[in-house]
């Protein structure tokens, strides 16, 4: 697998996060390690569905047109989400399961970066 299709890959799992973030914000509170049933809480996670379409739909189109310069600043900048996300959680609740999904996500996203600048 190419690392131009394992971006690819990833920005619609990022995508597929972020809507399912946005049409159902209640339970997204919970995988993401701060369970809520606050409405207020829920226009939060709104927010980073919002982030995660965002930057999935960047990264995909840098993919899609194959721009390795756009996939290398794209998925620099995703690092950041996964890792503020880990802090985030940690803080509040630090449920290990949660904590894995966004430590994994920062690894993920390093790897596949590490793959787009060697050019596989």
């Amino acid at each position: 697998m190419t690392a131009r299709t394992l971006t690819a890959l990833g920005a619609v799992c990022v995508l597929g996060i972020g809507t399912g973030a946005l049409l159902w914000p209640r339970a997204s509170t919970r995988t993401y390690g701060i369970p809520s049933d606050d409405p207020v809480a829920h226009g939060y996670v709104r927010a980073t569905a919002a982030r995660d379409l965002v930057m999935g739909g960047f990264v995909l189109w840098s993919a899609l047109a194959g721009n390795r310069p756009a996939m290398q600043a794209g998925l620099a900048a995703c690092i950041l989400a996964p890792l503020a996300d880990f802090l985030i959680a940690r803080e509040r609740s630090g449920n290990v399961p949660q904590l894995l999904i966004h430590a994994a996500g920062v690894a993920g996203v390093s790897a596949t970066l590490a793959l787009v600048r060697a050019g596989l």
